[in-house]
């Protein structure tokens, strides 16, 4: 394989990957949509839309090990290789999470909820804002968006909290509110799970263009100290 071949082949890689970022980013969307709107059909289409993600999954392990094995990469792209293979194991998480909402959504499509759902979205919101800045962040090579994904997830900590005990304030007052706050606690912890799976990606940025992982952690500790 000639360097002008491996380079198409690693902007392949590339593309795949973004690929299989934008789907579960619009999983975790169209799940959100199908909790809100109460939308079983919507909800039930992203459940199906996780085989596809799985299919990328497959399709990007071997091209990483395809590109291992006939060029036997060095440095950087060997970096790059290396994080594509633990970046779409954090995709394929994050889709799976998609689905869990979306199951969600399937179970309470018939409830009236105790409240407008606003909170959740405005987290669903973040969370997404953070998967696209980690993407960028992945093909434009920008650390200043790796750090704003680190920040980001300190806001959506908080948001998890404060939504975890507003949840739990509603289960105390009245027992018929426990199935559905329960529920809709889920998918707040899902949200949460999603921003930690994309910090991740996040990292794995950093450590592409770095090599390391020890200023970004450090960092990242420090916003969670100023939060707390």
């Amino acid at each position: 394989m000639t360097r002008t071949h491996y380079d198409v082949e690693l902007e392949t890689l590339r593309h795949l990957l973004l690929k299989m970022g934008s789907q579960v980013d619009e999983m975790v969307g169209e799940a959100m949509d199908s909790l809100t709107q109460q939308d079983v059909p919507l909800a039930e289409a992203v459940m199906r839309a996780d085989d596809s993600v799985d299919d990328l999954d497959i399709q990007i392990e071997s091209q990483c090990m395809r590109l291992i094995a006939l060029q036997q990469p060095m440095a950087r792209d060997l970096r790059l290789i290396g994080t594509a293979m633990k970046v779409i194991t954090d995709l394929e998480r994050i889709g799976d999470h998609a689905v869990d909402i979306a199951k969600v959504a399937r179970k309470l499509a018939r409830d009236s909820f105790y409240k407008p759902l606003v909170d959740l979205p405005r987290m669903s919101a973040m969370v997404r804002s953070m998967l696209h800045d980690a993407l960028a962040a992945f093909v434009t090579h920008d650390l200043g968006l790796v750090e704003r994904v680190v920040v980001a997830d300190d806001e959506v900590d908080h948001l998890f909290h404060q939504i975890r005990s507003e949840l739990h304030t509603a289960m105390e007052r009245s027992s018929n509110l426990v199935v559905q706050a329960s529920y809709l606690l889920f998918v707040a912890h899902y949200l949460e799970r999603i921003a930690d799976h994309t910090v991740n990606i996040a990292e794995r940025v950093y450590y592409v263009e770095t090599s390391s992982l020890a200023q970004l952690a450090k960092s990242h500790k420090s916003h969670g100290e100023t939060a707390a």
